[in-house]
């Protein structure tokens, strides 16, 4: 194999898509990225590209140092490159600081439980109850397996962000579950209005018969209090007859007597001195 095309295939060998990872440092990750120039007699120019994990986006890039970050659209995910010259037998490396984006937050997953328990409770009373009771209790496993998942360290980065990716594969189903409850939810909407307009009707009712009661009973002692008040002004005006009648008598007897009469009456009183 001729020399110069032997040289350009060790030009374009290079080793940036070897990812390495260190430890943590305050929560971000780094990405190691190592280049290399197999030659060991001549100088070269060995281009760097290393793509970065796809949820990662530009602002998440804490330090790049001295490589250009760019988006890749076949790949559908970005990329950090560089050109470096080096001597026979180089080898550099390039530290790429990321953010810590792999992982679920807490307030998301208390969020979604809080939720799903509002929802259960809104279909506590309905055809619904048992179906959405199952859904909070898988929706609670859900997110008890996410939290237990972040609970322990992972042994690498690489690992760390495969795991992210399986608590995101579970949040999905979460959040698959919570539409089901929603879904419920609108199908349950119609029969708390039928509960309302039958406990409206009832009160209704209730009343009706209350204010018709009262009625009755008010009728019933409108009657009382009249036929006592007619009893009582009948014994009043027979009182004050039977009282009045025997004067008007004697009024009227008196009035109908003469001097004749007297003496008739005396005549047939003592019939002896008559004679």
């Amino acid at each position: 194999m001729p020399a110069v095309k032997r040289m350009r295939i060790i030009f374009v060998f290079i080793l940036a898509a070897l990812f390495l990872f260190s430890n943590y440092l305050e929560a971000n990750i780094v990405l190691k990225v190592m280049a290399i120039n197999p030659s060991k007699e001549q100088v070269q120019k060995v281009p760097v590209k290393a793509y970065l994990p796809k949820e990662t986006k530009p602002e998440d890039v804490l330090d790049k140092g001295d490589l250009e970050v760019a988006y890749d659209t076949q790949q559908g995910s970005y990329y950090v490159w560089g050109e470096f010259e080096l001597k026979p037998g180089e080898v550099i490396e390039r530290d790429i600081e990321i953010r810590d984006i792999w992982a679920v937050p807490s307030n998301e997953i208390e969020t979604l439980r809080l939720e799903s328990g509002k929802l259960a409770d809104m279909l506590k009373n309905t055809e619904f109850s048992e179906r959405v009771a199952f859904l909070k209790n898988s929706i609670e496993s859900k997110l008890n397996q996410i939290i237990e998942n972040q609970r322990t360290t992972p042994a690498n980065p690489e690992q760390h962000i495969s795991e992210f990716r399986d608590n995101q594969r579970i949040l999905e189903s979460v959040k698959a579950d919570l539409a089901l409850a929603r879904s419920l939810l609108s199908q349950a909407k119609p029969m708390p209005t039928v509960i309302v307009w039958r406990l409206i009707i009832a009160i209704i009712i209730f009343l009706g018969i209350l204010a018709a009661s009262f009625f009755f009973v008010w009728q019933k002692q409108a009657r009382v209090i009249t036929e006592d008040t007619f009893v009582n002004a009948g014994k009043k005006e027979e009182e004050y007859f039977s009282e009045t009648k025997p004067s008007a008598h004697k009024s009227e007897e008196e009035k109908g007597l003469e001097p004749g009469d007297i003496k008739k009456m005396l005549d047939e009183e003592n019939p002896e001195e008559k004679a």
